[in-house]
């Protein structure tokens, strides 16, 4: 089929040849298209530069832009802490922190009276608030830090909870109490970059005194708060 079709075709160039002009043209043409093809190649392979460039740049800055939301999360979660312990020593009331791990979102809450954790009245004998206990019940969201559950900012996690009473939580809901004496739980808050699994930062709080201290990497446990 190919050799009829080059038969044909030499049989129209006999018939009609080409004078010098014609030729001319003909090759002139010829090396334009070859020029044209030359630069969309060029131009191509210009555009696939900027395109690589850009994405080693804009990668790399959206990888440190996340992180500095991690540590600006990280600092004003530290007054949120602080300004919960202030709440439940000048209004006498349990406050609680509470995290979604599910949803990645946390809130505020307030006991409506003062009660110790597992006090008789929620039909459990009394306890000392600073050991181990199981939440109290007559909670309710502590408005001024919002009226329901918030989210943090994007590409920002809960990476886990770690506290006496529960251990490591990574699922499921977390509470940290706060009480009137001016004691917290002894509890660890983990913030990182979503999808990384080392490094980020832990939020300490001290029991005795509430104090918070933060840790630009994972601390595993309680004692390694002791290790700078």
């Amino acid at each position: 089929m190919i050799i009829v079709m080059f038969a044909k075709m030499a049989k129209i160039l006999q018939s009609h040849p080409l004078d010098q002009t014609d030729k001319k043209a003909v090759l002139t043409t010829s090396s334009q298209n070859k020029r044209s093809r030359g630069f969309t190649l060029i131009e191509i392979l210009l555009v696939l530069g900027i395109i690589a460039m850009i994405t080693s740049i804009g990668i790399p800055a959206v990888g440190r832009l996340t992180y500095q939301r991690v540590a600006g999360t990280t600092r004003r979660f530290v007054g949120t802490l602080r300004s919960v312990r202030n709440d439940a020593i000048l209004l006498n009331r349990i406050y609680r922190l509470a995290i979604d791990f599910e949803n990645q979102t946390w809130w505020v809450e307030k006991q409506a009276k003062l009660e110790l954790l597992g006090s008789e009245s929620q039909g459990q004998a009394a306890v000392d608030p600073k050991k181990p206990a199981p939440p109290p019940s007559g909670f309710s969201i502590a408005d001024k830090y919002g009226k329901k559950p918030r989210e943090l900012p994007g590409g920002v996690v809960f990476d886990g909870v770690l506290t006496e009473r529960d251990g490591l939580l990574r699922s499921g809901l977390a509470y940290i109490h706060f009480f009137p004496s001016g004691y917290a739980e002894q509890s660890i808050v983990y913030l990182n970059k979503q999808g990384v699994e080392t490094g980020g930062y832990s939020l300490y709080i001290r029991p005795a005194n509430g104090k918070i201290e933060v840790f630009n990497r994972r601390v595993q446990n309680f004692e390694d708060t002791q290790v700078q």
